[in-house]
């Protein structure tokens, strides 16, 4: 088992009858079988075995099962049911060692297992009122006991180890849990930040891939969307007139400005160079998308010198109940912008394209 998927199934926001269920039947298993030796020792005279021990050991495995019964047939609320298995995880053990002496020592951890358990899988309320519950009641137990008043120093550190190691366990865990939170957290920035393009902030190829990619594998087949491929007119020619910097000042205008073009639902990319791409959803018909082109074209910056000019010429793909496979709208969508370069730029050629039946969904 992975680090994270451990996490995962211990998370103090875990909750549900499912975890409640795995920790009655580890209180089943938990001490259970020491409860039915000591049982079997006194029937069948091992060794010396009190009778108020065989009843505390009787009514321990009755606890158990009768809780597992209490858990799966869903009695009382959830809160009801977690607060008073705490309870009694704590106060049947410091019971035993009351009853037991030293013949109870041998599942001193019996009650630290009960609360780690409570606490990791109900939350760290549970492992305070553990502790709460536990320290007091274990304490006045060995406080009465002629047995354990011999050994003060290893009942004092049983009370510890019952009452410190559980909420050091649950503590460490939420920061465990933080720590891959917040490390999770920095791996989302830095796969965003590979999918931007660091000079305008937009998309880059990758991540306009992705957008697409994702809107494909939901499975859309009642959408009409559109794709537009725009490439810029004249500006290697600003490029090379003007300067690089110049060049970085249009690039970043032109993305402000397809931006402005836009909905929040839209995607604009810059696949590289002087070309970008733009992904719309949602549209009612190709008029929507020509509409868009239009004021794409006129919105579109000018450089400083004024015998330039800059334009575009745009290829839009519109596809109808369906998702046409990445490339292959692409490749479409390229040859559509070619068309308007050569019929003489700073224009748009559209079309819709058929989606076979094999690519919904």
């Amino acid at each position: 088992m992975s680090r994270q998927s451990w996490l995962r199934g211990f998370s103090p926001q875990k909750s549900g009858i499912g975890t409640e269920s795995g920790q009655a039947t580890f209180r089943v298993f938990n001490v259970t079988p020491f409860c039915l030796y000591l049982v079997l020792a006194w029937y069948f005279g091992w060794h010396r075995v009190p009778i108020s021990v065989v009843v505390g050991a009787l009514g321990y495995i009755g606890y158990a099962v009768a809780w597992v019964v209490v858990v799966r047939r869903v009695m009382f609320d959830a809160a009801t049911r977690r607060t008073i298995a705490t309870i009694l995880d704590q106060a049947l053990p410091a019971l035993g060692m009351y009853l037991a002496g030293f013949l109870a020592g041998l599942v001193a951890w019996v009650p630290t297992l009960g609360a780690i358990g409570n606490g990791l899988r109900f939350g760290t309320r549970y492992a305070w009122l553990s502790a709460a519950v536990g320290g007091p009641l274990m304490s006045a137990a060995f406080y009465f006991s002629d047995e354990w008043h011999s050994i003060p120093g290893v009942a004092a550190g049983i009370v510890l180890v019952n009452v410190l190691l559980p909420l050091y366990v649950v503590v460490l865990v939420q920061k465990l849990e933080q720590e891959k939170q917040a490390f999770e957290l920095r791996a989302a920035h830095f796969e965003e930040a590979t999918k931007r393009d660091e000079l305008t902030g937009l998309l880059n190829r990758a991540g306009f891939a992705d957008v697409y990619g994702d809107l494909r594998s939901v499975g859309v087949q009642q959408e009409m969307c559109a794709v537009l491929l725009l490439d810029l007119d004249g500006f290697k020619g600003i490029n090379d007139a003007c300067g690089h910097d110049e060049g970085d000042r249009i690039l970043k205008a032109v993305a402000a400005a397809l931006m402005t073009c836009v909905r929040s639902s839209d995607r604009v990319a810059r696949l590289g160079g002087d070309e970008f791409a733009i992904l719309l959803r949602h549209i009612n018909d190709e008029k929507n998308a020509e509409s868009v082109a239009a004021k794409m074209l006129a919105g579109m910056p000018q450089p400083v010198q004024r015998n330039l000019r800059l334009g575009a010429s745009i290829g839009i793909c519109v596809q109808q109940a369906g998702i046409l496979p990445y490339e292959d709208v692409l490749k479409s969508a390229d040859r559509l912008m070619y068309e308007a370069k050569a019929a003489g730029k700073n224009q748009y050629r559209l079309r819709t394209l058929a989606v076979p039946a094999r690519s919904l969904g």
